[in-house]
């Protein structure tokens, strides 16, 4: 089973982390560790490491806030070194993230192409 871990600026983790316990409930295979504003990157780092000592053999599924910024850099870095285990991704919505809590059967590579594709079919508007 791969593991999630959702990653982010200030209470963005935790806030995926309360919105999927109040609508689905949490997971085991997910995890929630956020930079926070009185971190610097090397705390971050060792939340990093930490959370990744014990997940050596598994495919991880990066999910993160925002494209470039330090979450998604320490992750896609990990993503290039562990490319057979490890994908990052950014910009995923709730829907996204409770199929991701849900279910999570597939290889790391097409949980991550799934939820890509539920977040851009599940954004809308009203009225259309």
């Amino acid at each position: 089973m791969s593991q999630v871990i959702v990653m982010g600026h200030g209470g963005y983790a935790k806030g995926v982390y309360e919105n999927l316990k109040m609508i689905v409930g949490t997971a085991d295979h997910m995890h929630f560790i956020d930079l926070q504003p009185n971190e610097d990157l090397a705390d971050f780092q060792a939340k990093f490491d930490g959370l990744l000592s014990g997940m050596q053999e598994e495919e991880i599924l990066f999910a993160c806030d925002l494209m470039g910024a330090s979450p998604f850099r320490l992750a896609a870095m990990y993503s290039a070194e562990h490319a057979d285990q490890a994908v990052t991704v950014s910009g995923l919505n709730a829907m996204a993230f409770m199929e991701l809590c849900m279910d999570n059967g597939q290889p790391v590579l097409e949980l991550a192409n799934r939820a890509i594709e539920t977040t851009k079919q599940s954004v809308g508007k009203f009225p259309d």
